[in-house]
């Protein structure tokens, strides 16, 4: 028979699972109001990019409160933002700035819809590499060898020897807790410098492209978008995925890449690189259709990339025109 704490213990551990199972089905579960509501700012309101609570009320005939709890799922998926009273202003899926400088990207690109918008980082992969996973690697096998060192002799003893010296006392009661110690210091250490490269790499190298600016960008910290490229100067666009970046990309959620785009003015030719993009294919086909003028993509996409920023559902096939045929309304 068990004894009475740890049941105790098995019993909480499961019903912690359970709980995390039935919050994890809830978020993955369909939301019929958010995507009435999706429904209807893609079909009247993509491209105006400005509605108000009583448009949508109108148009898909929820209750307010229904309305106001999809929008704010939306606000906190940056996917529309509120600007006085009951108005809203909608951001393409694409765009991943902050409030402060998607304002900016419209000033500069004088009210140009704004297909995609996010931070380059030219240096993260190897920096993140090396200080996050290199660091709490060596710690891991430093860690190992000593617990091994102290057990069974292997590789050498004078490991844990070392250790133990360096303990207050040379207390051998000491060494396990002191192992966990470090095993524990090294996850706050990547946790730490994981928060100080997000937080660096925030707000740097901001590229836009918008569908009749082409692509702006920053040549540097304290740039206003100086750096210009119009839809008729590009010739060609390309990606690449190093294998540092294919090894980031396997511990992240956002996938990074570069983007290669060649450029013409006049008789020059030159090749920009955007490095380390959030989402780079998803870039990639941006560009490639500002390039050739073909936006359809964009309408024919809004809602299934814009439920998964809100993580309604999981990105797939569009349901196709039956869903939304006939409202083009606004959209043009």
């Amino acid at each position: 028979m068990l004894e009475q704490g740890t049941l105790a213990l098995i019993v909480t551990i499961l019903a912690g699972f359970a709980a995390f199972f039935v919050m994890g089905w809830r978020l993955k579960s369909r939301n019929p109001a958010l995507e009435r509501v999706v429904d209807t700012i893609v079909g009247h309101f993509l491209d105006e990019r400005h509605f108000s609570l009583r448009d949508l009320e109108r148009e898909t005939g929820l209750a307010r409160e229904d309305l106001r709890a999809a929008l704010a799922r939306l606000e906190r998926a940056g996917l529309v933002s509120r600007e006085r009273g009951d108005t809203y202003r909608l951001k393409d899926p694409l765009v991943f700035l902050t409030e402060r400088d998607y304002d900016r990207a419209m000033r500069i690109t004088k009210d140009d819809n704004i297909l995609y918008g996010a931070y380059q980082n030219p240096y993260m992969p190897r920096l993140y590499l090396l200080c996050v996973y290199g660091l709490f690697l060596a710690d891991l096998v430093f860690v190992l060898l000593a617990y091994l060192s102290h057990t069974v002799g292997w590789p050498t003893p004078t490991i844990s020897e070392w250790v133990i010296r360096a303990l207050p006392g040379g207390r051998e009661d000491l060494f396990m807790p002191f192992l966990l110690f470090l095993l524990a210091m090294g996850l706050i250490f990547v946790d730490f410098m994981d928060n100080i490269i997000k937080a660096w790499a925030r707000e740097r190298f901001m590229v836009i492209v918008g569908a009749l600016s082409g692509i702006s960008y920053d040549t540097s910290f304290a740039d206003e978008l100086s750096g210009r490229i119009r839809r008729g100067e590009i010739k060609d666009v390309d990606i690449d995925i190093s294998m540092f970046q294919k090894i980031v990309n396997y511990f992240k959620s956002v996938p990074l890449g570069n983007v290669k785009v060649k450029v013409k003015k006049g008789k020059e030719e030159e090749e920009i690189v955007f490095k380390n993009m959030p989402f780079p294919r998803e870039l990639f086909y941006v560009i490639r259709s500002i390039q050739l003028g073909a936006l359809q993509w964009r309408k024919r996409y809004a809602h299934t990339l814009m439920l998964w920023r809100a993580r309604a559902a999981l990105p797939a096939a569009p349901s196709g025109p039956s869903r939304r045929g006939g409202r083009g309304g606004r959209s043009g």
